[in-house]
């Protein structure tokens, strides 16, 4: 008992060098295998960082929900250091990030053994971590929803700074992807929970904001992006996003309205059964990971990580509820709904990138199902020692 304590001591002292240790051994092994991303969608923020330089000012509305990757670039070519230095300080975010984590984690679980086993899952599953060598927003992106769920994680009242922080991160998270938005109601949802009834009666208009803000989000996305619009998904009935499929032939009743969320309603109420069979096909996509053009290996890969994290939430939700406040979970679990609602609606990502977003909160999650086995563990391993 006494060499336990001494041993849970002595890493206790040294537990966040060795989260930057993990990570550093994870992005070696990824860089090995994959180098650095400055092809296909990187070009895109690229020559936007070089418009920027050239007039001061982006070339198109939409990129503003981009602009947290292009500034990093854009400094990065200003200070001469080039698409080497922008990629490594936005590494340098996620490494960053992955420590707030860690301490946000620590506190909820109370203990260093599960925070470190959620970073590890993270780190391991190379889908999820290798978007941090690509100059693609994902990384910046993902960088920042890890901060934006540690700070919730560490909640410790309802504070000034609190709530400023929140709505940085909250702006971080828009600015760095147009699915930023669906973090807005879920964290207003955290808030609900935590205010008093008078309190409540003023969040009502954030709700009102936040959806005045999809609104303006969604009509400038989908009308200023050149290869993309709301129809399109409908038309060509995209599961995959930019996927070719055989057509069904089916006629569909469409709308010109220019509101971009009129069309989608106009189409689900005046073809659902259209949109019914699609939205099925397309969460199939998003809950398992697996891709007909993936290898066998590749998909058993995916779905080993993703039925052990379903696996352990649901076996475990009862430890579950009592880790987690009843904010925490329904911001959890609401992005979660906002996230798979939108693939329903639209289609999936190529590379599950949407799913991916997710992955801390459900990671977490599944360690958190697993504690009564992690303790009666090391149980086991303290009456040995």
């Amino acid at each position: 008992m006494i060499m336990y304590k001494k041993l849970i001591k002595s890493f206790q002292k040294r537990e966040f060098l060795l989260i930057i240790l993990l990570w550093v051994i994870a992005e070696f092994l990824l860089y090995l295998k994959f180098g650095f991303g400055f092809q296909m969608e990187a070009k895109k923020y690229i020559n936007e960082a070089d418009f920027i330089i050239a007039n001061q000012a982006l070339s198109q509305g939409r990129y503003l929900f981009y602009l947290s990757t292009i500034l990093v670039i854009t400094l990065c070519k200003i200070l001469g250091t080039g698409l080497y230095g922008a990629v490594l300080m936005l590494m340098a975010i996620n490494l960053a990030s992955y420590l707030v984590f860690f301490k946000a984690l620590k506190k909820i679980f109370k203990a260093t053994l599960p925070a470190t086993l959620v970073i590890v899952f993270l780190l391991s599953f190379w889908p999820y971590q290798s978007w941090t060598l690509y100059l693609f927003t994902e990384n910046l992106f993902y960088s920042a929803v890890l901060l934006l769920f540690s700070h919730l994680l560490l909640y410790n009242g309802m504070t000034r700074k609190f709530l400023t922080v929140l709505a940085m991160l909250l702006v971080l998270l828009i600015i760095s992807r147009p699915l930023g938005i669906l973090f807005v109601f879920p964290a207003l949802g955290f808030l609900f929970f935590h205010f008093t009834k008078k309190q409540r009666l003023f969040l009502s208009a954030g709700f009102v904001v936040a959806g005045a803000l999809l609104v303006w989000v969604v009509q400038i996305v989908f009308t200023t992006t050149p290869d993309w619009n709301m129809q399109r998904a409908f038309l060509e009935e995209n599961i995959i996003c930019d996927l070719a499929v055989p057509l069904s032939g089916t006629s569909i009743d469409m709308t010109d309205n220019p509101n971009q969320l009129y069309r989608l309603f106009y189409y689900i109420t005046h073809n659902f059964s259209h949109f019914s069979g699609l939205a099925l096909k397309r969460l199939q996509y998003f809950f398992l990971n697996t891709r007909n053009y993936y290898s066998a290996t590749h998909n058993i890969y995916n779905l080993v990580y993703i039925f052990f994290m379903y696996s352990c939430i649901v076996v475990g939700f009862r430890q579950i509820r009592k880790i987690f406040s009843t904010g925490t979970l329904f911001f959890i679990f609401s992005v979660f709904f906002l996230f798979a609602l939108t693939v329903s609606l639209q289609c999936d990502d190529f590379h599950n990138r949407f799913f991916l977003t997710l992955m801390p909160l459900l990671a977490t999650l599944a360690i958190a199902g697993c504690m009564p086995i992690i303790n009666r563990l090391l149980s086991l391993f303290k009456n040995k020692i």
